[in-house]
């Protein structure tokens, strides 16, 4: 390779990489937060709202953030929509895991119980109950 085409190939790397979106990471384990997932979850603070790659590292930053937390949105289980913490239940322990093993999944009041019967979880919890418990 001639050293001019070298130097182009060096410069032209350097600007597509320096170019690329860093892909946003969930504020509490690190892995990169897709999204588009199921598991996508998004917790409001004064400062704005934090990513969160799975329900379970939402709820361990919103427990650190205390009282700076003001709110949260989570992927409900079934319509795959993203809705607001208070309007969902929580089940814990069913066969559903998450992309980072046994998860909390967040489902519409209206089928928490269903969700739990069918897929062996326990019973549905609300946010407040879910924020109240001790972390794993």
């Amino acid at each position: 390779m001639r050293p001019g085409a070298l130097v182009w190939f060096a410069a032209a790397s350097a600007i597509a990489v320096g170019s690329c979106d860093r892909a946003a990471r969930c504020a509490t384990c690190g892995m990169k937060v897709d999204p588009a997932s199921g598991w996508v979850s998004y917790v409001t603070v004064a400062a704005g709202e934090l990513a969160f790659d799975t329900p379970r590292c939402a709820f361990t930053a919103w427990r650190r953030a205390a009282s700076g937390a003001t709110g949260a949105r989570f992927r409900e289980y079934y319509s795959q929509e993203l809705k607001p913490a208070d309007g969902l239940l929580f089940v814990e322990g069913s066969d559903v895991v998450g992309p980072m093993g046994a998860d909390l999944v967040p489902v519409a009041a209206v089928n928490a119980g269903r969700f739990a019967r069918d897929h062996n979880g326990a019973n549905p919890k609300t946010i407040e109950q879910v924020l109240a418990e001790s972390p794993p």
